[in-house]
C-alpha cells in the first residue's frame, strides 16, 4: 500500500481508504451486504432482459414481412381467431407476395416419470420425502418426478409453406414425410426437461390431449415465461390432436410481400379487410409484444421493483456501516477539525469512503452475477445476457447509492466538537 502511495506522490495513503482496509469485519459487513444487493441487481436486470428476449422470441422465427391477427388479439399465447378467408382476401393484394395461416393453442402434455422404472425402494424414499426447489433445480431432468400432464403450446403449418426461418426450418424440412403421418410432431429440445425430451429415445407413451403421439425429432427455440414446451405439427394433425373445429378458422395470418411495400400493404389492407381482423408490420408487432410483456404485464414490473428493493438494502447496509464507523471515530474527527479540516472536507472523506465501498462491492456482485446467470441459463433454460448496459446501469446505481449514504452521515460530522476533547 506504502508503495503505491509512494507512487503517486503520496507519503500515506488516503484517509478513507485506510478506513476500508483497517475496518476489519465493519468493512467486511459493508461489502458483503452491497455486493449480494448488486448481485441481485443484476439478477433482476438479467431477468428482466430475458423478458425481453422472449417476448419476442416466437415472432423472431417466423418469417413474414406483415401479420394479420384477430382483432381480440392480446399477446402471441392469446391471439384469438380469424377466418382463413382473410388471407385468401389478401391474396388478392398486389404487393402480397404470399400468405400463410399459423395455428395455435394449449394442449394437455403426458409427461413421463423419471426414472422410467424406478425401483421400489427408490418408490418408498418419494412417498417420504419430496425434493425442495433448490434440489428440483440443482438436479436438472434428473429429479426424481411421477407420471404427470402439463400445458404446452402447439403451433401447426402448412407443410407446403412452413412460415419459419432457419434453424427451425431446417428441422421442418429434414422431417417433413414424417409429419405428414397423423399424429406426428416436432419437439422443442430447448423444453422443460419434466416433458421428457431427453427420455425420446427410452419413452413411447407420448399423448397430447387424449391422442397418443410420436416424437419424429426436434427444434430449437428458447422457451419464454409464458410456456415451458413447445411442439410442431401439421395443420391437419393440429386440428385433430388440439379439438380445433376446422382448418378454416387459423390464430395467425403470415404474409411476405414486396420489397418496399410493407407500409403501403399495410394501409390497403387496412382499407379493404372487415373490423374482425387487423394488419401490422413485423415491426409494429414486435414492438407491441415488448411492450405488452415488460410493461403491461406483472412479470416486467415484478423485476424492476425487484431493482429497487435491492438498491434500498444496499443503502440501509452501507448507512448503518458508515454511522457507525462515524460515531465511534468521532474523537479522531473532532482532532482533525482542531487541525483545521472543515467539515466539508471531512464529509468528504466519508463519501469516498462510501464510494469505495460500493466500487468493491460492484466488482464482487458481478462475479458471482456470472456464475448465477450462467447456472441459471443451463438449468432454467432461460436467457440470461450480462449487458453493457446493465452493467452500465448497475454501476450507475452503485455510485448513487454511495454517495446519497455518504451524505447522509454527514449529521453525524457536525457532532464532533474539538472542545470536547479538552
Amino acid at each position: 500500500m506504502s508503495a503505491v502511495s509512494s507512487s503517486l506522490g503520496l507519503r500515506h495513503p488516503p484517509l478513507a481508504l485506510r478506513n476500508v482496509s483497517q475496518g476489519g469485519r465493519k468493512s467486511l459487513a459493508a461489502i458483503s451486504g452491497a455486493a449480494f444487493s448488486l448481485t441481485m441487481v443484476l439478477l433482476q436486470l438479467g431477468f428482466l432482459q430475458a423478458v425481453r428476449i422472449t417476448a419476442t422470441n416466437n415472432f423472431d422465427q417466423l418469417d413474414f414481412d406483415v401479420v394479420l391477427l384477430s382483432s381480440r388479439y392480446e399477446q402471441f399465447y392469446a391471439p384469438g381467431f380469424l377466418p382463413l378467408e382473410r388471407l385468401r382476401q389478401a391474396r388478392n393484394v398486389d404487393s402480397v407476395v404470399s400468405a400463410t395461416p399459423l395455428y395455435a393453442s394449449f394442449g394437455l402434455w403426458r409427461c413421463p416419470p423419471y426414472p422410467l422404472a424406478p425401483s421400489s425402494s427408490a418408490a418408498g424414499a418419494d412417498s417420504e420425502s419430496q425434493p425442495g426447489p433448490v434440489s428440483r433445480w440443482l438436479a436438472g431432468a434428473r429429479i426424481r418426478r411421477p407420471l404427470q400432464r402439463r400445458e404446452l403450446f402447439v403451433m401447426g403449418f402448412d407443410l407446403d409453406h412452413p412460415p419459419f426461418r432457419p434453424p427451425i426450418l431446417g428441422s421442418i424440412e429434414s422431417a417433413r414425410p414424417l409429419l405428414r403421418l397423423r399424429d406426428r410432431v416436432l419437439m422443442n429440445e430447448l423444453s422443460h426437461p419434466d416433458f421428457g425430451w431427453p427420455l425420446r429415445d427410452q419413452y413411447k407413451d407420448w399423448e397430447l390431449g387424449s391422442k397418443a403421439v410420436t416424437i419424429v425429432g426436434g427444434f430449437r427455440m428458447l422457451r419464454g415465461f409464458a410456456a415451458d414446451a413447445t411442439v410442431l405439427c401439421s395443420d391437419l394433425n393440429f386440428v385433430r390432436l388440439c379439438d380445433y373445429g376446422s382448418t378454416e378458422t387459423t390464430n395467425f395470418g403470415l404474409l411476405k410481400v414486396r420489397p418496399g411495400t410493407v407500409d403501403a400493404t399495410v394501409r390497403e389492407l387496412r382499407s379493404i379487410l372487415p373490423d374482425d381482423v387487423q394488419a401490422l408490420s413485423r415491426q409494429d408487432i414486435l414492438a407491441r409484444e415488448d411492450d405488452h410483456w415488460v410493461n403491461q404485464t406483472s412479470t416486467g414490473k415484478l423485476f424492476a421493483f425487484g431493482v429497487l428493493v435491492a438498491m434500498v438494502v444496499a443503502a440501509v447496509v452501507v448507512y448503518q456501516v458508515l454511522s457507525n464507523d462515524v460515531r465511534e471515530h468521532l474523537p479522531e474527527y473532532a482532532t482533525l477539525k482542531a487541525m483545521g479540516y472543515s467539515t466539508s472536507r471531512l464529509a468528504s472523506i466519508v463519501v469516498v469512503q462510501s464510494l469505495i465501498y460500493m466500487v468493491i462491492s460492484f466488482f464482487v456482485g458481478v462475479l458471482i452475477a456470472i456464475i448465477v446467470y450462467k447456472a441459471t441459463q443451463e438449468l432454467a433454460g432461460i436467457p440470461m445476457r450480462m449487458t453493457m448496459e446493465n452493467l452500465g446501469v448497475t454501476l450507475l446505481l452503485a455510485v448513487v447509492v454511495g454517495v446519497s449514504t455518504g451524505l447522509l452521515t454527514i449529521g453525524r460530522l457536525r457532532r464532533a466538537d474539538p472542545a470536547e476533547l479538552f
